[in-house]
Parts: C-alpha cells; structure tokens; sequence
C-alpha cells in the first residue's frame, strides 16, 4: 500500500508500506500517479497538496457497479431470434444493460449484466445467490422463457467493496465540482503528474482514456526534461486500425441545436419580444397608441 510521497530537490521518494512494520522505499526523478484521485486521500505527502488540489480530491466519488456473468447449458436466446442484448427500462429489475458475453468459438454461453448506480447500492446488501435469482427472473422476463431461470453457474464482482479501486468504473464529477476544482485535475505537483482515466480528455471512464492520460503525462515528463518540445505534450491518438470509428451522422437539428446558456436567451428574448408585442397592441386597442 502507497503511504508516503516525499518530494526532494533531486527526486520524489515513494514509501510503499508491504505489510505491518515493513516499508520499501523507491526514489525517482518524478512520479505518475494513475490511481482514482479519491484514492489519493490515503496518501500522505509531504509536504501537502495545494488546497484546491486537496478540496478536489475529496469531491469526485466513484461509480457504483456489479458486473454479473450468468452462465447457462447452451446460447438459448440465440434459438429465439434474439442477439442477447438487452436494455431493461424498469425501477424494479437489477440489471438495466446485459450483452451476449458467448465466446467466439460458442463455448461458455453467457450473458454479461451490468447493475448500475442506486440499483448497486440498494442490492449490494443482497445476498450473491439473492442476486442471481432477481437477475435471471428478469432475464426470463425480458426474453420470455423459462429457460433463463436455470443457470449452470453464476460469477459476480462487486466494486463498490473494493478497497483500492473505490468503486467503478470511473470518477465522477458531482454538480458544480467540474467547474470550480476541475481545472487542477491534471495539473502536477512538483515533480508529481498524474495520469488516469479520470485525466484524460478522450475516452474518459474507459481504457482508451487510461493510455492516453499515461501517454500525456509520460510526455510532459519529457518535455520537463527538455526530450522533447512543449507542443508535443499534446498528440491526437492516432485511430485504431483494427477497429476503426465509424462517422457519426448528425441531423440538421442535432447540429444546430443551441446550448443551454443560448436557449435561455433564446426563450428569454423570445418571451420578451412577444410581450412586447402583446402590449403593443393592447395600448393600440385601447387608444394610447394613435395611427399617424
């Protein structure tokens, strides 16, 4: 476990406590710190973080998720007509996203479940079997068959109890938060850089997000020690060549949509303009208006 960070003039030392009465101590140019920022609050360092730093670290939360693996005999659903997906629009049902988790070959069917957020946190108290049981009740509700209902096996991880993750996938960002601590997210102290999903302006929350935080923060290390220039820290990722993006088509509408700040002030010229209007013309009908 992480215990210490001490910055020096020549380097930043690291102390990892192994065990109790057991310290390994790790010395460096710089340090990358790639864990969740809410993690950080466990960490002592000397001296202190900066305080806005330090208020940011104690506002961003994880996320809230069980991840279920459901096992049966054969791809039943498959024989159905259906691809195993399911996107279950109920307040009752555990599971709101499942996906088809069969391997290539059609060995170990299976449906993957996600239950997320205050569905996480209300059924986390369940037992595991407890689980299981409302999933594959909702799984035969949603597909129409009983079949759901007998499982061979059945694997779950629960992230919300895991002491060094915190939760999952990701932090995030409760109202007000981004906006008033947001901009020192990435920004080092002393020769400590931080890195993470949580970090990265692409792909945040996912592992895509992951390699480009590490990448910009490996370069702005660079670039500190004169390796490389500074309008190299920041590089597009270059798209993947086995899969790549596909365009995303927007309509007229979704284009040209306003933002929230440009629709109020839309709606509030909009509603001053027809009032105007309005007593216009009840001051023209009442004769405080004459026609010249």
């Amino acid at each position: 476990m992480l215990s210490n960070i001490v910055p020096l003039c020549s380097g930043v030392v690291v102390e990892v406590k192994k065990m109790i009465n057991v310290i390994f101590i790790f010395q460096a140019k710089y340090v990358i710190s790639a864990i969740p920022p809410t993690l950080t609050t466990k960490i002592h360092f000397n001296p202190e973080l900066p305080p806005i730093r330090n208020q940011l670290i104690q506002r961003l939360p994880m996320g809230s998720v069980i991840k279920t693996m459901m096992y049966y005999k054969e791809p039943f659903w498959r024989k159905l007509d259906y691809c195993g997906a399911m996107f279950i629009d109920d307040d009752n049902t555990p599971v709101e996203i499942a996906l088809d988790d069969t391997k290539p070959d059609g060995s170990c069917p299976a449906i993957m479940g996600f239950i997320l957020s205050r569905r996480a946190s209300a059924l986390t108290n369940l037992t595991k079997e407890e689980r299981k049981k409302r999933i594959c009740e909702y799984y035969a509700k949603a597909m129409g068959t009983e079949k759901a209902l007998h499982p061979i096996h059945y694997e779950e991880k629960n992230w919300c109890e895991e002491q060094y993750s915190g939760g999952c996938y990701t932090a995030y960002f409760p109202p007000g938060v981004m906006t008033q601590y947001g901009s020192v997210i990435r920004q080092p102290v002393g020769k400590l850089y931080f890195a993470g999903t949580e970090t990265a302006t692409q792909w945040s929350g996912y592992m895509e997000g992951a390699v480009q935080a590490g990448e910009r923060a490996a370069r702005e290390i660079m670039c500190k020690m004169g390796l490389i220039p500074e309008n190299e820290i920041w590089l597009p990722e270059p798209e993947s060549v086995d899969v790549p993006a596909l365009p995303f088509h927007r309509s007229f509408l979704e284009r040209n949509l306003p933002s929230a700040r440009g629709f109020v002030r839309f709606i509030g010229c909009s509603t001053f303009l027809a009032s105007a209007a309005v007593l216009g013309l009840f001051a023209y009908k009442k004769g405080f208006i004459t026609r010249v």
